[in-house]
């Protein structure tokens, strides 16, 4: 049997339960019944019984945050004729029903008697969903998350919240990019607390503005005006808009907790704050904004204030001077063996988090290995210091053109890091990913095939997978083509190899049995490689030609006709992208991603005017092109990251 975390103990005896009915538990209170019934996928009346005794179970002291770790602690006893859970919490009957169903998925009715005790290491175990760079995640899809982290016994959701919050003292505020309204917010709160998990607010409340700062009338609290990228710091009126957004919104929340981010805020002192800091220094002006904005969240309800910890990088020991009940949540995404910026904490002085990313933005598809050496290495380097939490962080950087479901794979394999906090083998982790989150053996190696075509040479630049980029650009003139010192050049050799994996991932998924949604987004991604794929090896095989100076007019008809079978090809998947969009996220927001297709677009008619151009310059008896000098539709064509983000839609850093 596999189990998503591993329990810190099984042990199994001879003999089998009779399930094949499912669990009765009728026996229970009515609350924890209906845990059951969310938990539990088959419940009959004449099924085995399931029985709860409140007795607690033994955590080791010798663990940090032992009170907090005891209230999940859990006993799961598999009888002959019974399944006894000894807990005292609901969250930790929570946690022994989920290991009850992972065990009832595999055994098929017939489970080993066995015992089951358990208990975390880190008390704290959450994902903090990114709903604010035009993907807002309609109600459907939230339940599905909520269901997942509740399965792999996570017991904190975060929304990232830069604008799309309705408030109707600023009723103009997320207009243009979709918001949750009061109700929504509500009904999902209730959700998360049906499952054990708490629905926690994070607002950004420094940097990320833009969404705010592009308004009418919002302008002038930006710290520039030229960027419109972080509020004003030290701006009296920044303080009455927070007043007003928390006293508005917060109650919409039953957590107390709420993490007022003030991350990257590398424009203090540039513009409306210049003075202030170089009068009392950086680390004065931004301690005044923390205490400030922390006051006005205190006053508006919030208990346990969180932010990012990037700042103690350039102010170290900031902890020391600010409240208590502030916890700084250490953020790194990169595959490091060591992270470095741990050592500023001291969780003896000061309980600190950790945020792991799942590297799914900016990308066609996750850049699995980097994701998962950042999860492992970091939370397992956090345990040693004793972290109070873990936040797997799902970014949408850039218009989040990614569905959500691929950070599934990362939130699944940081339940089992996060919750255990030693290292588990790769090898084991990976056997229980096959069993319990892939569909069948087909879907996981199509997976490890879409997988390894970030390692290919020059395909992965830091945080962005050039093949995304590749997929909108020139197809002549292209940076993914041409390469510059930030961004090297896509080999022919590497779009081919794109090509074939995707092609073999293709033919792995036609034989899995799923059918899922899950199932649908990894075909697209599929698509949307093998196509970059095949356009970057014509786009090559043109370029060559052409340098060589061995065109005829009938391989530029070919060409031509390549080129309109491509861009046949590209609205297919635009249509595709656009009906998945819709199946898990309001609609609103979705303009800003179809924008970078509908842009590209216009490539494959500049490259088929060009090429016909040379074709009546051979008709006529003229020279060639052979570089392409004449060439000049790339000019002022930007998409994506590459073009300094000033486009209406850019839901990433507008002032770079």
């Amino acid at each position: 049997m596999y189990f998503i975390p591993h329990p810190k103990r099984i042990e199994y005896f001879p003999g089998f339960c009779h399930a094949e009915r499912g669990f009765c538990v009728e026996s229970l209170d009515a609350s924890t019944q209906s845990l059951a019934q969310a938990m539990l996928t088959q419940l009959d009346k004449t099924g085995i019984p399931i029985r709860l005794a409140h007795k607690p179970v033994h955590v080791p002291t010798s663990l940090a945050h032992h009170d907090l770790l005891a209230r999940e602690a859990y006993r799961l006893t598999i009888e002959a004729d019974a399944v006894v859970i000894d807990a005292d919490h609901p969250t930790s009957v929570r946690n022994a029903f989920a290991t009850l169903q992972q065990l009832a998925r595999q055994a098929e009715g017939l489970l080993p008697l066995t015992l089951i005790e358990d208990y975390p290491s880190i008390p704290y175990r959450g994902v903090m969903l990114d709903v604010s760079r035009g993907k807002i995640p309609n109600r459907t899809k939230m339940e599905e998350v909520i269901r997942l982290l509740a399965s792999y016994k996570y017991n904190v959701l975060q929304l990232y919240m830069e604008d799309c919050y309705v408030l109707e003292s600023h009723p103009v505020l997320s207009r243009s990019n979709g918001y949750y309204t009061k109700h929504e917010v509500q009904y999902l709160d209730a959700y998360c607390k049906n499952y054990g998990i708490e629905l926690q607010p994070n607002f950004q409340c420094l940097s990320h503005a833009h969404g705010l700062l592009r308004n009418p009338g919002y302008h002038t609290l930006a710290e520039s005006e030229v960027s419109l990228f972080s509020f004003a710091a030290g701006k009296p009126e920044i303080y009455g808009l927070f007043s007003d957004i928390f006293q508005e919104v917060l109650p919409w929340f039953s957590s107390k907790t709420l993490n007022l981010d003030l991350d990257e805020a590398y424009d203090l002192g540039t513009g409306y704050s210049r003075q202030a800091v170089q009068e009392r220094g950086g680390r004065e002006v931004f301690k005044e904004h923390i205490l400030k904005i922390s006051a006005i969240a205190r006053n508006a309800g919030a208990e346990r204030l969180q932010l990012w910890g990037d700042c103690l990088n350039k102010y170290p020991n900031l902890q020391a001077e600010l409240d208590d009940d502030i916890v700084f949540i250490d953020w790194n995404y990169n595959p490091l063996k060591h992270f470095p910026s741990l050592e500023n904490h001291d969780a003896k002085a000061h309980p600190f988090w950790l945020a792991p990313g799942t590297s799914s933005w900016n990308a066609l598809f996750p850049r699995t290995q980097q994701a998962n050496a950042n999860i492992r290495n970091y939370i397992h380097q956090g345990f040693d210091q004793q972290v109070q939490g873990v936040l797997i962080t799902h970014w949408g950087d850039y218009g989040h053109h990614q569905p959500i479901s691929f950070s599934y794979h990362g939130f699944v394999r940081g339940a089992e890091h996060s919750y255990n906090g030693t290292a588990i083998s790769e090898e084991s982790l990976d056997t229980a990913m096959d069993v319990l989150f892939f569909a069948d053996a087909n879907q996981s190696k199509a997976y490890a095939l879409l997988s390894s075509i970030n390692t290919l040479p020059a395909v992965t630049t830091a945080f962005k997978t050039q093949i995304f980029y590749a997929f909108f650009d020139d197809l002549f003139k292209g940076l993914s083509l041409i390469g510059n010192d930030a961004y090297p050049a896509i080999s022919k050799e590497t779009f081919a190899s794109v090509e074939n994996l995707a092609r073999e991932a293709l033919d792995q998924l036609g034989q899995s049995r799923s059918g899922s949604v899950f199932q649908q987004e990894l075909l697209q991604a599929a698509r949307c490689l093998a196509f970059t794929g095949r356009k970057g090896r014509l786009s090559h095989t043109i370029k060559k030609t052409f340098l060589e100076n061995a065109v005829d007019e009938d391989q530029i008809l070919a060409w031509i006709l390549d080129l309109k079978e491509l861009y046949r090809t590209f609205l297919s998947l635009r249509n595709e992208f656009v009906r998945l969009w819709n199946h898990e996220a309001v609609e609103i927001g979705s303009e800003g991603a179809v924008y970078a297709f509908d842009k590209a677009a216009s490539r494959y008619a500049e490259a088929v005017i060009w090429l016909n151009s040379q074709r009546l310059a051979l008709h006529q008896g003229l020279p060639l092109d052979t570089r392409m000098e004449t060439y000049t539709a790339h000019e002022g064509y930007t998409t994506l990251w590459t073009g300094n983000c000033t486009n209406l839609w850019d839901r990433a850093y507008p002032w770079r």
